[in-house]
């Protein structure tokens, strides 16, 4: 039975769709290509093999012949756009009204809205960065919403074109491929992708410094100087902090983190690529661009040697050409760097660690596992709710008039407090059960009557219900039955025995259902089935047929069918009733004796049915009672508690499962999931994950105090030099010290000669050293190349994090100051994360924009709303491993919670610093040595939410 009102669950708004630029066309006048495609994969890219893929063609519609189409092709001297081969087609394409019309240019300044538009190009509002063009904005705009195009309809082979010809299959040109897009494949981290010549990852063309000249730039003195202005505020009050070395200051409303230097509140800012730079600021944080943060000598020997690509049969004259004219300035400066020596190798810091996270919980749980701290929260919550009676206050002071122990254990009551006695041999009477034992010596039986409120509503169907239970007690020769409308008390104690309806159905006789159509309803007239389906919807219902008796079948009583010959169904049979049959049957089987579950796997199932029920929430912990109701340790929760306060009590009473330990380390599938969906985004169970932290205590507002957990902060306002260790040799030992030599053996050649005069052996020695050092530097980009250069064999543990997406070499050069394959993409760090197996079997890290549905993610990331997922990219030093991930916020901290699969559940945390609490953004796996350059925390506050 249901002891509450029904309701039917509230849609979720779907997202407005959103208006991709189409990829290889070109942007208006004046404005920089940000998309352009890259040339063929060079050999580190795709090692000069095909990778086998496994990818799914989705159509396309065709294109006619009427124009070409430019592709890019990346140089060493950047990307240059250049036109695609043009193939002809074998019949005459249908073009669509648009393609007919005279091919035009978008005017200039011109930005397809967020939104998507009828129109071929509309202009971008620049006050709001969210909402579509507003005709009454005068503010300058700024590129960086897509560029409107004319879609061109002819068929054209480039490096990322997705084409389908709809009349005739074509065949590419030579030396390029059609790449064929998966349809939505329901594990993007299992999915493989042809790595093939003529496929190439997104890319992007970083400008620098030279976006200290942009207009939305501001300075400041703080390092860094340049950074954009938040485009959201957060509002104009302000807040006290207290950081972990116990200052206590008030900060107006921005978004802060915790500096590791030295643990005070910073103003966040965050590096991000070029195209998130050009629009207008649509974050409630800072930004800045993406800085080279490289020894300025392998930059200097870096611009001349990256001149030339990686391919050696990639090499044209173009290139050589450009490589020679860099050479000469690129030697001077390298003179004039080496009169002022560097440590090239960096510093190492924090002992060879990760940036300490500087965070400390200071406040109250709201409630503790602990009986002492138990006790001191309860004092200070109970001060607390006299000034200011919160929800979570009066549950606190509830829980502690009711039980004077910490996390107390429900009694399970012998029989029910209320049931309807039979009087004679026809009639009913509601009466106090330990009245009725004390006049009546034989034994006491009931049936347990079921229904749902959505059906039963009227005190008509109440009357019937009441007919149905007496008619079933005295059929099955029971003494009473039980109906939710009668027996559960007086609206003071139905809090109370709600808590109880598991163990009354318990102790039943046998279980009776009774369905009808409900009164008043409009839709035609259903079958017993389909009523029964309805009644299965609901949550009270589940315990009460998994905790019924088996000796008896279920009985179903319908309201205009035959009463003296109800539908019976066997306990073991009545899965295939409900939608959830597979999953549902595992409960049955497990309370049938038949399957035995463990008790962490019977919670996980059974919170998996109840979530796919619907309840009407007259209390907000209704389905942490219906799910407590199954296990025998059940705190007690109160009406003021929360469904996700009641869960977590539960954690707390049922400790050796460590189900919120675990739960914290899922992965939602969406952004909407609620928190007892336990769907994993890497498709694991709680069962997989296994806790390396603990539960503590349970904080206000849906927050939990972990405590145990590792963790480390998150670098955003630029890379930083990292220190790095490589083998010497004799090799390097030499032309080390020839190397730093070069400067002195000039200026002392230079100081002989003249000294001398020109004449005299002297000169000659000036001469030597002259010529020797000019030989040096002359190759001094190749020695530079060659000294600090070589396989890493250590490095210092960063996390750097910048908004957007880089190709792995550009970021390496921005921190090594080399493409030298140092990094790598991960393989399964992310759900964005994409791998495939090389030629020798192994399974290399591929770009994931090489996944199509990651590519538009990327792309429509850079002018999402406040609230939508973004595209975030995270460098971690230690393991040399590059991931891409999805998150709302910037995450400021990586705090390790457990393991799964071989690899560490890293949990990527916002902070809400008003209120010290961190909430999960995303959560990444991460390599198991991570663990041993990580320091721990204390205990912190976690949300799962963050609103």
């Amino acid at each position: 039975m249901d002891p509450n009102d029904s309701s039917q669950r509230q849609t979720q708004p779907q997202p407005s769709s959103y208006t991709l630029p189409q990829t290889g066309s070109e942007p208006p006048r004046g404005q920089p290509d940000y998309f352009a495609s890259s040339r063929p994969l060079t050999q580190r890219q795709a090692s000069g093999e095909a990778f086998q893929a496994q990818v799914q063609s989705s159509a396309q519609s065709g294109y006619s012949n009427s124009q070409q189409q430019s592709y890019g092709v990346q140089t060493a001297r950047g990307f240059a756009a250049e036109q695609a081969p043009h193939v002809p087609s074998a019949q005459p394409a249908v073009s669509s009204p648009q393609s007919q019309q005279s091919p035009q240019s978008p005017p200039q300044g011109q930005y397809f809205p967020y939104q998507g538009s009828p129109q071929p190009w509309a202009s971008r509002s620049p006050q709001s960065p969210y909402s579509p063009s507003s005709p009454n904005s005068s503010a300058p705009q700024s590129p960086g919403y897509g560029y409107a195009t004319q879609v061109s309809q002819e068929p054209v082979w480039s490096s990322r074109q997705n084409i389908t010809n709809t009349t005739q299959a074509q065949s590419p040109p030579q030396g390029y491929a059609a790449y064929q897009a998966p349809s939505s494949p329901s594990k993007e981290q299992s999915q493989a992708y042809t790595v093939e010549k003529g496929v190439t990852p997104y890319t992007t063309r970083e400008r620098g410094y030279a976006n200290v000249l942009h207009h939305t730039s501001q300075w400041r003195w703080k390092w860094p100087n340049t950074f954009q202005n938040p485009g959201v505020s957060l509002g104009y009050g302000s807040h006290r902090h207290r950081d972990i070395m116990q200052r206590s200051k008030l900060f107006p409303e921005h978004d802060y983190y915790l500096s590791p230097t030295d643990g005070h509140l910073e103003k966040l800012v965050v590096q991000c690529t070029q195209p998130i730079t050009d629009t207008n600021p649509n974050s409630t944080w800072r930004r800045t661009f993406i800085r080279n943060r490289s020894p300025y000598l392998l930059q200097a020997a870096n611009w001349v040697l990256h001149s030339l690509p990686q391919d050696d049969r990639e090499i044209e004259s173009a290139d050589v050409l450009l490589m020679g004219l860099k050479w000469f300035p690129s030697c001077m400066a390298i003179l004039l760097l080496m009169i002022f020596p560097v440590n090239t190798s960096g510093e190492v810091r924090n002992g060879g660690y990760y940036d300490p996270f500087p965070y400390r919980f200071w406040g109250y749980p709201l409630d503790a596992r602990n009986l002492k701290e138990d006790e001191a929260a309860a004092a200070f919550h109970s001060a607390s709710s006299d000034r200011s009676p919160t929800n979570d206050a009066v549950a606190r002071r509830l829980r502690q008039a009711a039980k004077k122990q910490p996390n107390p254990v429900t009694e399970r009551p012998i029989e029910p407090k209320y049931l309807c006695f039979l009087t004679g041999s026809k009639g009913v009477k509601r009466a106090v059960v330990s009245e009725w034992k004390q006049t009546h010596e034989e034994e006491l039986t009931y049936v347990f009557v079921s229904y749902t409120g959505e059906q039963f509503k009227t005190r008509e169907d109440m009357l019937f219900l009441h007919e149905i239970g007496e008619h079933a007690a005295r059929k099955e020769g029971a003494s009473a039955y039980w109906v939710g409308c009668s027996c559960l008390g007086e609206e003071s104690e139905v809090e109370e025995n709600v808590r109880y309806i598991s163990d009354i159905v318990r102790g039943s006789q046998k279980l009776v259902i009774v369905v009808q159509h409900p009164s008043g309803s409009q839709t035609t007239k259903p079958t017993t089935q389909s009523l029964l389906h309805e009644w299965g919807q609901r949550v009270w219902t589940l315990p009460e047929i998994l905790l019924t008796t088996s000796s008896s079948d279920i009985a179903i009583y319908a309201r205009n069918g035959d009463i003296g010959h109800p539908m019976t169904v066997n306990k073991r049979n009545f899965a295939s009733k409900w939608a959830d049959a597979a999953v549902a049957r595992q409960l049955i089987d497990h309370y049938e004796g038949s399957l035995v579950l463990s008790n962490l796997e019977l919670v996980t199932i059974a919170l998996q049915c109840l979530h796919s029920r619907q309840t009407y929430t007259h209390f907000r912990g209704d389905m942490a009672n219906a799910l407590m109701g199954l296990l025998r340790r059940r705190p007690v929760v109160t009406k003021a508690d929360s469904a996700f306060q009641a869960f977590a009590r539960l954690s707390l009473a049922n400790v050796n499962d460590l189900l919120l330990e675990r739960l914290i380390c899922v992965l939602p599938k969406s952004l909407d999931q609620p928190w007892y969906d336990m769907a994993d985004q890497y498709e694991a169970s709680l069962w997989d994950i296994y806790p390396s932290t603990q539960i503590c205590g349970i904080g206000e507002n849906d927050t939990v105090i972990l405590d145990g957990a590792y963790a480390a902060s998150i670098r955003w306002k630029a890379f930083a030099h990292v220190a790095n260790l490589t083998k010497d040799s004799w090799k390097r030992f030499f032309l080390r010290y020839a190397f730093r030599s070069a400067s002195w053996l000039f200026i002392a050649g230079i100081a002989l000669i003249s000294s001398s005069g020109g004449k005299g052996p002297l000169t000659g020695i000036g001469a030597v050293f002259l010529v020797l050092s000019l030989c040096l530097l002359l190759i001094s980009p190749y020695l530079i190349r060659v000294l600090y250069t070589g396989k890493l064999w250590a490095t210092q543990p960063w996390f750097f994090g910048f908004e957007g997406y880089l190709d792995i070499s550009t970021i390496e050069q921005k921190i090594f100051g080399a493409d030298m394959g140092h990094l790598k993409w991960s393989t399964n760090g992310s759900p964005l994360s994409v791998h495939a197996p090389n030629e020798f079997g192994e399974c290399i890290g591929q770009d994931p924009t090489s996944n199509p549905q990651t590519r538009e993610k990327v792309e429509r990331s850079i002018n999402c709303r406040m609230g939508e997922p973004r595209i975030f990219t995270l460098v971690d030093t230690n393991t040399l491993t590059v991931t891409m991930f999805e998150a709302v916020r910037p995450p400021i901290a990586v705090v390790l919670c457990g393991e799964e699969g071989g690899m560490q559940r890293a949990l990527l945390c916002s902070y809400d610093w008003p209120n010290q609490t961190l909430y999960r953004e995303s959560v990444l796996r991460m390599e198991t040595p991570v663990l041993e350059k990580v320091n721990r925390v204390a205990r912190l506050r976690l949300g799962l939410k963050r609103d």
